[in-house]
C-alpha cells in the first residue's frame, strides 16, 4: 500500500500544489492502490516539503523522485512506451514548468500586490489558521517568498517582465501540444499529469491576473486539463 501525504484539496482541484496534484494524477494513471492523508504539518517529510509517500515503511519525498521510483518498481506503467527522444522532451517540458513557470505562479499567489489579498482566504483553509492570524501570516509569508524569488532570479524583474516570462512558458506548451489529445500517443503519460497540474492550478486561480488570462486563451490546454480530470478525477471534472 502506498500512503500519499499532501495538502488539502482546494480551488476545486485535487490539490492547490501542482506537485501534489501531479503525483496523485500519476498514481491514478498508473492504477496503483494508494490512500491519501491530508497533512497538518511537514514534520514527517524528509525534505520538509510535500508531497511525500510511505511505501512498505520507506518514506520518499519529491514528486519527481517518487515517480521515478514507482516507475522502476512497478514496471514503468505510465512512461514505459516512451522512446528515448520522447523521454528527453518530457523531461525538458517538466523542467520548464517545475523550475521556471512554477516561480511565476508563486509570484502570482504570494507576492503580486494586486492579487495576494485574494489568496488569503484560501491560504487560511490550506494551512488551517485562525482567521485573525491570516493577514499577519500572509504578510510574513509574502516577505519570505519575495526574498526567495529574488535569490532564484525571477523576483529581480519588474512585474510586467515576470508575467511575460510565465506567459512565454504557457505559449510554448500550447504550441507544442497543438491538436494532440495527449503529449505522446494515445494514452497520457507523466508529462500530461504535470501539464494538467500546472495549467489547472493557473486556470483555477479565482482572481484576474495576466498569467491566468493568457492560459485561458489556449483552448487546447484547457481541453487537455479537462480531459485528464474527467479520466482521473471524474468527481471533480468541470
Amino acid at each position: 500500500m502506498i500512503t500519499l501525504y499532501q495538502f488539502t484539496p482546494l480551488l476545486g482541484l485535487p490539490n492547490a500544489s501542482p506537485f501534489c496534484m501531479k503525483l496523485e494524477l500519476y498514481l491514478r494513471l498508473a492504477g496503483l492502490e494508494h490512500k491519501v492523508v491530508t497533512l497538518k504539518g511537514l514534520g514527517g517529510s524528509p525534505t520538509g516539503k510535500a508531497p511525500y509517500i510511505d511505501i512498505d515503511g520507506e518514506v520518499i519525498a519529491d514528486s519527481g523522485l517518487i515517480i521515478n521510483y514507482l516507475e522502476a518498481k512497478f514496471g514503468h506503467p505510465v512512461d514505459g512506451k516512451l522512446t528515448l527522444a520522447e523521454r528527453g522532451q518530457s523531461l525538458a517540458f517538466q523542467r520548464m514548468m517545475e523550475e521556471h513557470l512554477y516561480w511565476v505562479a508563486v509570484y502570482m499567489r504570494w507576492v503580486d500586490p494586486a492579487t495576494r489579498r485574494h489568496w488569503e482566504p484560501h491560504m487560511q483553509k490550506l494551512i488551517g489558521l485562525p482567521g485573525f492570524l491570516v493577514p499577519l501570516v500572509s504578510k510574513l509569508a509574502a516577505r519570505g517568498i519575495r526574498k526567495t524569488l529574488y535569490k532564484q532570479g525571477v523576483g529581480r524583474h519588474a512585474p510586467e517582465t515576470i508575467w511575460r516570462m510565465g506567459i512565454a512558458d504557457i505559449q510554448a506548451l500550447a504550441h507544442w501540444l497543438g491538436n494532440r489529445t495527449w503529449a505522446f500517443g494515445e494514452t497520457p503519460t507523466t508529462l500530461d499529469s504535470v501539464m494538467a497540474a500546472f495549467v489547472g492550478n493557473i486556470m483555477r486561480t479565482p482572481w484576474d491576473n495576466p498569467l491566468t488570462a493568457a492560459t485561458l486563451k489556449h483552448g487546447n490546454l484547457v481541453a487537455h486539463f479537462e480531459r485528464l480530470m474527467a479520466r482521473c478525477f471524474p468527481e471533480l471534472a468541470p
